[in-house]
């Protein structure tokens, strides 16, 4: 049950400071925080009805957020020493997309995408 407490914690803290203008973090340590998060939630016995439960009435639920996440380090890694590439390989550990092409329209998922590229564009590295 503890481990469920820091998944939203952790969470709660990257919808933050990717969905509000008045977040904590930079872009630098979103990336850490979504790292710890995915390595959180790959350590811990969940189902897709808690990935969805967790943030469901924000823009992105945690769901959205793995999803947007992924296909936005496919663009913004630098290279295999990068966090980025940390961040995309840690994703792509608990998300498998397939065929996928991208984030689908209209969605959490494509919400998270545009808002980390938007929080990558400020340059806080």
């Amino acid at each position: 049950m503890a481990q469920f407490k820091n998944i939203t914690r952790l969470y709660n803290v990257a919808y933050k400071s990717i969905f509000t203008i008045n977040g904590t973090l930079g872009y630098s340590r979103v990336t850490d925080t979504i790292i710890k998060l995915v390595n959180m939630v790959a350590e811990t016995e969940t189902n897709e009805s808690t990935l969805t439960d967790i943030g469901e009435f924000n823009e992105a639920c945690l769901a959205d957020l793995i999803i947007g996440a992924f296909w936005h380090y496919t663009e913004w890694h630098g290279g295999q020493s990068s966090k980025g590439y940390v961040a995309l390989s840690s994703l792509g550990g608990i998300y498998w997309p397939n065929m996928a092409t991208g984030p689908e329209t209209e969605t959490g998922e494509h919400s998270a995408y545009t808002m980390l590229n938007e929080l990558a564009e400020t340059g806080e590295f």
